[in-house]
């Protein structure tokens, strides 16, 4: 791994999460930092007028305020529990002024080269972190071509009044793809298809956000120790019992097999499905005119097509040598570096259930500690093992953290925090647990995290999670761990 000297320069590529973490802790760290910013505002995804940004009139997060914030940075009061967009720019905002980024950002710069060596638009640098954003280049099905209708894309949806009055049909069951067809529901007629049922979250269960729920250690834990097909059958079992089977509300049922059938995130998706105000169908057929066809031979009208079918890889700046190195698939060590590209690194560029942004930070981290000599040595061999297989098409945040913070040497101890060892093992995956210990640890985290965990209500710790604990090697915790009663949520 190359080590940088203090001064050294640092491209940093886009100025949206990402970037902002990078250039962040390189200026922390004595580098010479450059932001290159294609569009005349940061944020990225999140500067809600630039034309690269998917966000749609009124779109909020679907993860929680404090899983959309950074370790050091405190997210407003003022944030609703699933904050608008504009409010996690303003946020955006406020952390890039804070620790003097944004009086590094070149705006109005797009990167159209990158090589190795390095030079970015044939500018020398000695390292670069690309952070350009994952949701840029959007994917329409193939076979369409007939339909005389609106047809688009859901990055290029423009909020539900464009379609007030006309019957929409909203293909695909993603993320995207259940809150937009619930965002229509109130305003016109809307069609919901897909080729596979999934289960399906709500946003937010009697207050507790579902990023506080799905996603915990003990979670990753027991996944990494349980056969798939135990761990999915437990998952479906819970999914059951807070969330309902689809079939229940007049969805088409999901596989058995929580894993193959996957999952998707919508607070109204399924009521609205069981008021009649969303039609489910299965895969498009054809489409000729204004009709289509679909897998169970039945057809319908439609006058608009929104397709939320995802998004390709679109890194066009990279040069021949960078990709034969990464391949098509872009292999990368923990998402992150590669073996054989000493001074690059890469932040957010996979696909993802559950919250971004303290991953983003922890691949922030991890580089700049890697380029500063700071932190656990890298593992080489781990690294190779790494790239030689293609990564996953998608990962679960809950693991992703644990393997991140692993590799950054910023896991925290929980033997060394009795009183902490429940709701680290238990609770929500907060920011402030990867200062605890580390490079960059901060003394008053501890606190920090029981603030956080303070302002919203936990479910209740499932008992098998406590049963589990010799299973993940923390038997010594069980007499010690006493999960909260779960607080009465405030009308």
């Amino acid at each position: 791994m190359q080590r940088l000297v203090v001064g050294a320069r640092v491209a940093v590529i886009g100025a949206g999460p990402g970037g902002l973490l990078a250039a962040k802790h390189a200026i922390e760290a004595g580098f010479d930092v450059t932001v290159f910013e294609a569009s005349d505002d940061l944020g990225g995804q999140w500067n809600t007028t630039a034309a690269h940004s998917g966000i749609w009139p009124g779109m909020r997060t679907n993860t929680s305020r404090a899983m959309t914030a950074f370790s050091d940075h405190r997210v407003p009061l003022t944030h609703e529990l699933h904050p608008f967009a504009e409010q996690i720019q303003d946020y955006l905002r406020s952390y890039s002024d804070a620790f003097g980024v944004t009086e590094r950002i070149r705006f109005g710069t797009r990167v159209t080269d990158l090589r190795p060596a390095w030079r970015v638009n044939d500018e020398p640098f000695d390292a670069v972190v690309l952070a350009s954003g994952r949701f840029r280049a959007p994917v329409l099905p193939a076979g369409l071509d007939g339909f005389t209708g609106e047809m688009l894309h859901a990055f290029d949806y423009p909020g539900a009044d464009h379609f007030r009055g006309r019957r929409v049909l909203v293909y695909g069951n993603g993320v995207s793809g259940h809150e937009i067809a619930s965002d229509l529901a109130a305003t016109t007629s809307v069609i919901s298809a897909y080729r596979k049922p999934r289960y399906v979250l709500q946003k937010n269960v009697a207050g507790v956000s579902s990023d506080w729920q799905w996603y915990t250690h003990i979670g990753a834990l027991r996944r990494a120790v349980m056969a798939p097909q135990s761990y999915g059958a437990l998952l479906r079992e819970r999914v059951l019992r807070v969330a309902g089977n689809p079939a229940d509300f007049g969805a088409p049922e999901p596989s058995a097999d929580f894993f193959l059938a996957g999952h998707s995130l919508s607070q109204d998706y399924l009521t609205q499905i069981q008021a009649g105000s969303i039609a489910c169908r299965p895969a498009i057929m054809t489409a000729l005119g204004d009709r289509v066809t679909f897998a169970d031979g039945s057809c319908e009208r439609v006058d608009a097509i929104i397709c939320a079918t995802g998004y390709r890889l679109d890194l066009p700046y990279l040069s021949q040598d960078l990709w034969a190195v990464l391949r098509p698939d872009l292999r990368l060590h923990h998402r992150t570096m590669h073996p054989d590209l000493p001074g690059f690194g890469v932040i957010g560029q996979f696909a993802l259930q559950g919250p971004y942004f303290p991953l983003l930070e922890l691949q922030a981290r991890w580089i700049v500690n890697s380029w500063a000599g700071v932190g656990p040595e890298p593992d080489a061999r781990a690294a190779r093992a790494s790239v030689a297989t293609a990564p996953p098409p998608i990962d679960s945040h809950n693991v992703l953290a644990l393997t991140l913070a692993d590799a950054a040497g910023v896991a925290p101890d929980i033997r060394a925090r009795p009183d902490l060892a429940e709701p680290l093992l238990f609770g929500p995956m907060l920011p402030p647990r990867y200062r605890l210990d580390g490079p960059g640890a901060h003394r008053d985290a501890a606190t920090t995290f029981r603030d956080q965990l303070a302002t919203s209500p936990r479910a209740a710790v499932e008992p098998d999670d406590i049963a589990a604990l010799p299973d993940v090697g923390f038997p010594d915790l069980l007499p010690r761990v006493r999960p909260p009663q779960p607080r009465p949520i405030e009308q």
